[in-house]
């Protein structure tokens, strides 16, 4: 049986959002949800039946191991004592006091990474898959938390729309962490809000939770599709395409390219084989040697002087920031400290992109 409540408009009890108060609590005060045992406790001492409570809150899609589901709670049914409970963005509806704890700093998440899959450009003949970390999201949000960063993945994989949509990417180790993102972002485009992005999720769970029940096909993340047979080839970290605009138009300009398509080239190879510190040492040595074609002295000369798109200017800006990993890696004589740099110092490859874009359009333009 299907559920099938617009989780925006509902209307819960006193005993309802009292509930939701008490599984909030702990992570609002020290972060972290609490165990099922935690929340019957705390009832029974009120002489209420916290399993009755769960069982009475409107959910959307099916029930039962394996059904996908969307309510306020990241768990419905019986659950052992043992087991942690957490509350969804959704919750934030009737608790105010999650808003701008979870809420509003998830839209802002998801609206960048709306940005960042719009940013990669698909290859006819692979999977272009972006990738998000948790230093990258940082700078591109500086607005956010530290402890809300570092708890991201946690609360992507409780919210059908972002849930498991890194296999391919996915990690976190020491330095940090790092996730796929994938299309299906792009159905939030319009959710501007709290209540449009519940309303959007909840229109999701209905249909995909219909065609999970209506085909045989195994589950790859929130979706049925069938599970893929051979693992993908990650895309290079520069297009081929755009290398092949830029021997074009070098090819009709007076600047010379060769060395700026051999930097490149190298970049990716390195980039293929997991080389940081030759990544970060290559990405710095095409800051350097660009600027020239603008008539400019210096890389922060582009950023000042050359007409672009806000979009592009932050983009510009923000691989600004990676030139001290760059003398870092080129600069920083041996010491008794352990290095600490690898994949993830990488900047990601839509930062490189804008700048090379710009620098079509330099090499097009000038005369």
């Amino acid at each position: 049986m299907q559920h099938v409540h617009d989780l925006e408009t509902v209307s819960l009890d006193r005993a309802q959002e009292q509930f939701l108060f008490e599984i909030a609590q702990p992570y609002i005060t020290k972060g972290t949800w609490p165990t099922w045992y935690y929340v019957q406790e705390i009832h029974a001492r009120r002489g209420q039946d916290a399993d009755a409570i769960l069982a009475s809150l409107p959910y959307t899609g099916g029930h039962g191991a394996g059904i996908l589901s969307y309510g306020f709670t990241t768990r419905i049914g019986q659950l052992r004592p043992d087991e942690t409970i957490g509350l969804t963005v959704a919750a934030a509806l009737p608790l105010e006091e999650l808003r701008p704890l979870v809420a509003e700093p998830f839209l802002r998440v998801l609206h960048h990474m709306i940005d960042v899959q719009s940013s990669i450009v698909p290859e006819p003949g692979g999977i272009t898959q972006a990738i998000l970390t948790d230093r990258n999201l940082a700078a591109a949000l500086p607005g956010l938390s530290q402890s809300f960063i570092d708890r991201l993945p946690d609360l992507l994989d409780r919210e059908p729309g972002t849930r498991s949509v890194g296999a391919a990417g996915a990690g976190r180790g020491p330095e940090g962490w790092r996730r796929g993102v994938t299309s299906t972002v792009y159905q939030f485009r319009n959710a501007k809000d709290l209540d449009g992005y519940v309303a959007t999720t909840c229109a999701l769970v209905r249909k995909w939770h219909n065609e999970q029940i209506g085909t045989p096909a195994p589950l790859v993340g929130s979706q049925a599709i069938p599970a893929p047979t051979e693992e993908p080839q990650p895309a290079p970290y520069i297009n081929q395409d755009i290398l092949d605009e830029l021997e074009a138009a070098g090819a009709k300009s007076q600047w010379k390219v060769d060395k700026l398509l051999d930097l490149l080239g190298e970049l990716n190879s390195n980039h293929a084989d997991h080389h940081p510190y030759a990544c970060l040492a290559l990405i710095r040595a095409v800051m350097d040697h660009v600027p020239s074609i603008f008539g400019q002295k210096g890389y922060a000369g582009i950023i000042s002087s050359v007409k672009m798109g806000d979009t592009d200017k932050k983009y510009l800006t923000a691989l600004a920031g990676y030139r001290f990993p760059g003398d870092d890696v080129m600069h920083r004589q041996a010491s008794k400290t352990p290095t600490r740099i690898d994949m993830t110092d990488v900047p990601p490859a839509l930062y490189v992109k804008a700048l090379l874009n710009q620098v079509l359009i330099a090499l097009k333009t000038t005369p």
